[in-house]
Protein backbone atom coordinates (compact mmCIF):
# COMPACT_ATOMS: atom_id res chain seq x y z
CA UNK A 1 0.00 0.00 0.00
CA UNK A 2 2.76 2.45 0.84
CA UNK A 3 4.25 2.20 -2.65
CA UNK A 4 0.80 2.73 -4.17
CA UNK A 5 0.17 5.66 -1.83
CA UNK A 6 3.50 7.19 -2.77
CA UNK A 7 2.80 6.79 -6.49
CA UNK A 8 -0.68 8.23 -6.00
CA UNK A 9 0.58 11.25 -4.08
CA UNK A 10 3.59 11.82 -6.31
CA UNK A 11 1.26 12.20 -9.27
CA UNK A 12 -1.05 14.43 -7.25
CA UNK A 13 -0.94 18.19 -7.65
CA UNK A 14 -0.71 18.68 -3.87
CA UNK A 15 2.45 16.93 -2.66
CA UNK A 16 2.02 18.15 0.92
CA UNK A 17 -1.02 15.91 1.45
CA UNK A 18 1.29 12.90 1.33
CA UNK A 19 1.78 10.90 4.54
CA UNK A 20 5.52 10.89 3.78
CA UNK A 21 6.04 14.64 4.16
CA UNK A 22 6.58 14.66 7.94
CA UNK A 23 9.18 11.83 8.12
CA UNK A 24 11.02 13.12 5.04
CA UNK A 25 11.04 16.66 6.43
CA UNK A 26 12.27 15.40 9.80
CA UNK A 27 15.11 13.44 8.22
CA UNK A 28 16.00 16.40 6.00
CA UNK A 29 16.08 18.71 9.02
CA UNK A 30 18.40 16.39 10.96
CA UNK A 31 20.66 16.02 7.91
CA UNK A 32 20.80 19.80 7.47
CA UNK A 33 21.70 20.32 11.14
CA UNK A 34 24.49 17.74 10.95
CA UNK A 35 25.89 19.19 7.70
CA UNK A 36 25.73 22.76 9.08
CA UNK A 37 27.55 21.81 12.29
CA UNK A 38 30.24 19.95 10.35
CA UNK A 39 30.70 22.90 7.99
CA UNK A 40 30.91 25.29 10.95
CA UNK A 41 33.55 23.18 12.71
CA UNK A 42 35.50 22.84 9.48
CA UNK A 43 35.42 26.61 8.92
CA UNK A 44 36.57 27.24 12.50
CA UNK A 45 39.57 24.90 12.06
CA UNK A 46 40.35 26.54 8.73
CA UNK A 47 40.37 30.03 10.27
CA UNK A 48 42.57 28.88 13.16
CA UNK A 49 44.98 27.32 10.69
CA UNK A 50 45.11 30.50 8.61
CA UNK A 51 45.79 32.59 11.73
CA UNK A 52 48.63 30.30 12.76
CA UNK A 53 50.14 30.34 9.26
CA UNK A 54 49.92 34.15 9.14
CA UNK A 55 51.69 34.36 12.52
CA UNK A 56 54.44 32.04 11.27
CA UNK A 57 54.83 34.10 8.06
CA UNK A 58 55.26 37.33 10.08
CA UNK A 59 57.74 35.67 12.42
CA UNK A 60 55.47 36.14 15.43
CA UNK A 61 55.51 33.34 18.00
CA UNK A 62 52.55 31.07 17.41
CA UNK A 63 50.10 31.18 20.33
CA UNK A 64 49.42 27.75 21.84
CA UNK A 65 46.12 26.05 21.15
CA UNK A 66 43.65 25.23 23.94
CA UNK A 67 44.85 21.63 23.87
CA UNK A 68 48.50 22.67 24.25
CA UNK A 69 47.63 25.06 27.10
CA UNK A 70 45.81 22.30 28.95
CA UNK A 71 48.76 19.93 28.54
CA UNK A 72 51.24 22.58 29.73
CA UNK A 73 49.22 23.23 32.89
CA UNK A 74 48.63 19.53 33.58
CA UNK A 75 44.87 19.86 33.26
CA UNK A 76 42.54 17.82 31.12
CA UNK A 77 41.61 19.51 27.88
CA UNK A 78 38.05 20.57 27.33
CA UNK A 79 37.84 18.16 24.39
CA UNK A 80 38.80 15.12 26.46
CA UNK A 81 36.49 16.16 29.30
CA UNK A 82 33.63 16.77 26.90
CA UNK A 83 34.28 13.47 25.11
CA UNK A 84 34.25 11.58 28.41
CA UNK A 85 31.00 13.28 29.44
CA UNK A 86 29.38 12.52 26.09
CA UNK A 87 30.44 8.89 26.33
CA UNK A 88 28.99 8.59 29.83
CA UNK A 89 25.77 10.32 28.78
CA UNK A 90 25.36 8.01 25.76
CA UNK A 91 25.82 4.98 28.01
CA UNK A 92 23.21 6.19 30.48
CA UNK A 93 20.72 6.98 27.71
CA UNK A 94 21.21 3.58 26.08
CA UNK A 95 20.79 1.73 29.36
CA UNK A 96 17.63 3.74 30.06
CA UNK A 97 16.35 2.88 26.59
CA UNK A 98 17.03 -0.81 27.21
CA UNK A 99 15.19 -0.74 30.53
CA UNK A 100 12.28 1.06 28.87
CA UNK A 101 12.10 -1.56 26.14
CA UNK A 102 12.18 -4.36 28.69
CA UNK A 103 9.35 -2.79 30.68
CA UNK A 104 7.36 -2.17 27.49
CA UNK A 105 7.51 -5.81 26.41
CA UNK A 106 6.80 -7.09 29.93
CA UNK A 107 3.74 -4.84 30.28
CA UNK A 108 2.59 -5.75 26.76
CA UNK A 109 2.86 -9.44 27.67
CA UNK A 110 0.79 -8.91 30.82
CA UNK A 111 -1.87 -6.89 28.99
CA UNK A 112 -2.25 -9.16 25.96
CA UNK A 113 -1.62 -12.41 27.86
CA UNK A 114 0.62 -13.69 25.05
CA UNK A 115 3.85 -15.18 26.40
CA UNK A 116 5.67 -15.08 23.04
CA UNK A 117 5.84 -11.27 23.25
CA UNK A 118 8.50 -11.69 25.94
CA UNK A 119 10.90 -12.57 23.14
CA UNK A 120 10.91 -8.84 22.42
CA UNK A 121 12.85 -8.33 25.65
CA UNK A 122 15.83 -9.80 23.80
CA UNK A 123 15.80 -6.73 21.55
CA UNK A 124 16.62 -4.59 24.58
CA UNK A 125 19.85 -6.50 25.13
CA UNK A 126 21.42 -4.66 22.18
CA UNK A 127 21.18 -1.11 23.60
CA UNK A 128 21.93 -2.51 27.06
CA UNK A 129 25.21 -4.04 25.88
CA UNK A 130 26.21 -0.92 23.97
CA UNK A 131 25.34 1.29 26.95
CA UNK A 132 27.42 -0.84 29.31
CA UNK A 133 30.28 -0.65 26.79
CA UNK A 134 30.03 3.14 26.75
CA UNK A 135 30.13 3.30 30.56
CA UNK A 136 33.18 1.01 30.66
CA UNK A 137 34.86 3.22 28.04
CA UNK A 138 34.03 6.32 30.08
CA UNK A 139 35.60 4.76 33.16
CA UNK A 140 38.74 3.83 31.20
CA UNK A 141 38.97 7.39 29.89
CA UNK A 142 38.65 8.72 33.46
CA UNK A 143 41.48 6.51 34.67
CA UNK A 144 43.71 7.52 31.76
CA UNK A 145 42.95 11.17 32.41
CA UNK A 146 43.73 10.81 36.13
CA UNK A 147 47.05 9.13 35.30
CA UNK A 148 47.94 11.85 32.78
CA UNK A 149 47.13 14.70 35.18
CA UNK A 150 48.73 13.12 38.27
CA UNK A 151 52.10 12.99 36.50
CA UNK A 152 52.25 16.33 34.67
CA UNK A 153 55.20 16.78 32.41
CA UNK A 154 57.16 20.02 32.82
CA UNK A 155 56.63 22.49 29.95
CA UNK A 156 59.31 22.27 27.31
CA UNK A 157 61.02 25.48 26.23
Amino acid sequence: MSLLAFIHFSNSSNFFDSPFVVPVAGCAMVACIVVASMASANRKRELQSQERLAAIARGVPVPPTEEELAIMHGKPSTDSTRRRGNTRRAGIVLIGTAVGLMLFFIVLTVVLQVREILSGVAASLIPLGIGVGFLVDSRIQSRELEEATSNPQPPQH
